[in-house]
Parts: C-alpha cells; structure tokens; sequence
C-alpha cells in the first residue's frame, strides 16, 4: 500500500505541474490574465514542496507586477515550451513595438529580430509575409523599393499580426495562425519583379507561385 501512495503522490505531483506549465504559457501568450495565473499558482504552492519543486520555486518566485516580468517568465520555460510558442511569443513582442516606433533604425532592429526566427524548412505561412519584407528590404538598396513604403507596408503587417493574436483566444488558435497564416489576404501582395503590383489573392501568397 505504501509503494501505491508514493506512486499515486508522483503521478498527482506531475499532472499538478503539467497544469501549472499550460498556464504559464497562456500568461506568455496572453491567453489569460496574471491575476488569474497567480491566483492558481498560490493554490498550488499550498500542496507543493517548494524546495523539492525548482520549476515551481522560480515561478513563484517572478514579481507579477513588474512591467518586464515576461521576460524571466520566458527564461524559466524556455526548456518547456515547444518552438511554436517561443516563435509566437516573439512575433507578438517585436510586432507591438514596431507598429507603434516611428524611428526607423529602432524598427529595422526589431525587425530583425523577428527575421532571425525565420528558417525555410518550418512550414510557419505567417513568417513569409516577414520574409517578404526583408527581401524588399534588399531591393530599398538598389532603388527598386522606397524605404518608407516598405517600413509602412512592415507596420501595417505586424498590427494585423497583433491584432490577429489578440483576437484569439486558445493556444490551438494561435499556433493555427502562426502555420497558416491570414485567413483572408488583406495585406498589399508585391511581386519583386519590376515592381509589378499583383491582385488580392485569397488563401495563397505570392511565394508558392514561384514553387
């Protein structure tokens, strides 16, 4: 009987901690409140050893009520969080700061670091749209683009990326998102052939009729 309690204790203990980790990465996304998060976690603290629970300890132990306490949040579960979260969260960081900076190196910074995430062999339709940008970016040096239509276009991109995330409400929706990109093409398709402005195209981006 004693072998059963201590094995039903650890079973209790992960499933405990599975919970704790899925809202953590919803107070990453946004997907719920850090009231609410807090509120759980002091729940949990009440039947959790602290000094066993490292994970727990640390969660515990971030100020909530800091402006930057993503930050440490993100640092903690870095080893827990798929790559699709760690690319969404950092999408929906760089995006709020660039949609709102009007100076133009403080974007291009930002920019890049959105860029950086970007890796041909993911199958992520939203980071094309930022792929596109850079390569427009290229062409501002050749005089093929105008640096401020591109800059206008980027910010454009990222308030519809933000107001996109914002809008949904479940991890499931957001990583929707982040694969198959805009449901709806709303965003200016520019085809980096002599400047040639394409049409609308519902569904499909400019890229996969270069496949």
């Amino acid at each position: 009987m004693r072998h059963g309690k201590i094995g039903e204790d650890k079973i209790k203990g992960i499933e405990i901690m599975e919970e704790v980790k899925e809202k953590a990465i919803e107070l990453l996304l946004d997907i719920i409140s850090k009231e609410d998060f807090e509120m759980m976690l002091y729940e949990k603290v009440k039947s959790e050893d602290l000094i066993k629970n490292s994970l727990l300890f640390e969660l515990v132990n971030i100020n909530y009520r800091l402006e930057g306490f993503k930050k440490p949040l993100l640092e903690i579960l870095r080893k827990e969080i798929s790559e699709e979260v760690f690319i969404i969260y950092n999408i929906k960081l760089y995006s709020e700061k660039i949609k709102d900076e009007n100076n133009t190196k403080t974007i291009l910074h930002y920019f890049s670091k959105i860029y950086n995430l970007f890796d041909f062999d993911q199958e992520y339709s939203l980071m094309w749209d930022f792929y596109n940008i850079n390569e427009e970016l290229d062409l501002v040096e050749f005089g093929y683009e105008n640096e401020s239509e591109v800059i206008m276009n980027l910010k454009k991109i990222c308030s519809l990326v933000c107001k996109e995330f914002d809008r949904l409400s479940t991890l499931s929706g957001k990583v929707t998102f982040l694969i198959n990109g805009f449901e709806k093409e709303d965003i200016e398709i520019l085809s980096i052939k002599n400047k040639f402005m394409t049409k609308t195209i519902p569904h499909k981006k400019w890229y996969e009729f270069w496949k």
